[in-house]
């Protein structure tokens, strides 16, 4: 019982660093002018993962587990 409690601790504190990222960064986005060019590390900071299941079926999910075909 006291493993499962330690092992939800983490969890929780491992999202709620990640939700504290986010919100950080979006309000740095928020500030900054309208996106002009492509930046890499806008990508890098949004962007879970980009898999690749077929040729025609492209997606990409966000951090926040939004889900888009790219």
């Amino acid at each position: 019982m006291l493993l499962r409690l330690l092992t939800y601790n983490d969890l929780i504190a491992e999202r709620t660093a990640r939700r504290h990222q986010i919100e950080t960064y979006l309000k740095e986005l928020g500030g900054r002018e309208p996106l002009t060019e492509y930046r890499e590390t806008d990508r890098l900071v949004m962007v879970d993962c980009i898999p690749v299941h077929s040729k025609d079926d492209v997606r990409m999910t966000l951090k926040d587990g939004t889900e888009s075909k790219a």
